[in-house]
């Protein structure tokens, strides 16, 4: 599994337009494996916008026993939702790498 670091893309790379300060989160889904999926925002987006992206991307509604976290420090995400994305990557997930499993699924620690 690889991570990434926080990418503040500056232009576009001939693949997907993007937008100067935008911040890209990759997120694992440990249910169903591969590669991992990206959602990108403004360093000034809450955090639960982000999360909201994530959910309609997995194609999943929100269940409160979700494990949503940071890779890096295993810490939920979801208790984060009132803060803007670039506070959150400086100092909570700078990597900004994600996993996500439902209540059975996935690996557990």
């Amino acid at each position: 599994m690889a991570t990434a670091d926080v990418q503040e893309q500056e232009g576009g790379d001939g693949d997907k337009p993007t937008r100067p300060g935008h911040l890209v989160v990759q997120v694992h889904n440990e249910d169903i494996g591969g590669p991992p999926f990206t959602v990108d925002g403004g360093p000034g987006e809450k955090l639960s916008k982000i999360i909201e992206a994530v959910y309609l991307k997995l194609g999943l509604e929100p269940k409160p026993t979700d494990r949503l976290t940071c890779l890096a420090t295993g810490e939920d995400v979801r208790q984060y939702g009132d803060m803007h994305l670039r506070d959150y990557a400086s100092g909570k997930c700078s990597a900004l790498v994600w996993t996500f499993a439902r209540d059975t699924g996935g690996a557990r620690a």
